[in-house]
């Protein structure tokens, strides 16, 4: 009996560590968009966090002892009349939790899409959603944008139909291309392609 509950203890012990080792950059912006989500439900960051997303940038962080951050995530708001934007900084762990944010004052934004549906936030959330599986699932293409995703563009663009869509174009580390991927304004996945 007390080898089989130390074999089980490993496998947890394992399967901890393979969640730590599995957060990828693609995947610190992902929990990035729970947290903004959160800090805005707890009214500790304004809502046109929420709403005026326009870019978001990752950088993993070198840490010298375990409790340092893993990652940096910049979410910018659409500019300001002069060009400059609000930012919300959030340093995380090795397991993707927030260790502690930094809100940047900036001006409020100019020219943000009006989201009809779906908040800005949630959008980019739904786009890196294609991200963390579509590489495995349906474009093995994707994995660079996947494992070293550098930042990411939210833009409103028009579909061939006419219809509003959301556009998300992320940038890799690792590659020069660029991931787009499209969106129905409710958030429902519409395409993606490589350019």
């Amino acid at each position: 009996m007390k080898k089989i509950c130390f074999i089980l203890l490993m496998t947890a012990a394992g399967a901890s560590n393979a969640f730590a080792e599995s957060v990828t950059l693609s995947k610190a912006a992902e929990l990035a968009c729970h947290r903004i989500e959160r800090l805005v439900t707890l009214k500790k960051i304004d809502e046109s966090f929420l709403n005026n997303l326009g870019t978001m940038a990752v950088v993993a962080q070198k840490q010298t002892q375990p409790t340092d951050p893993a990652f940096k995530v910049t979410a910018s708001l659409y500019p300001g009349a002069d060009g400059k934007s609000a930012q919300l900084e959030l340093l995380m762990d090795d397991q993707g939790k927030t260790l502690n944010f930094n809100v940047i004052a900036g001006p409020a934004s100019m020219n943000a899409p009006k989201w009809q549906d779906k908040d800005a936030v949630t959008l980019t959330e739904n786009s890196l959603h294609y991200v963390l599986e579509g590489w495995q699932t349906s474009n093995p293409a994707v994995k660079p944008f996947f494992a070293d995703l550098k930042s990411l563009r939210l833009s409103q663009g028009v579909d061939a139909s006419g219809q509003l869509v959301s556009k998300v174009e992320f940038l890799s580390n690792s590659v020069p291309t660029t991931l787009e991927v499209l969106l129905k304004m409710d958030g429902n996945f519409i395409s993606a392609q490589i350019k």
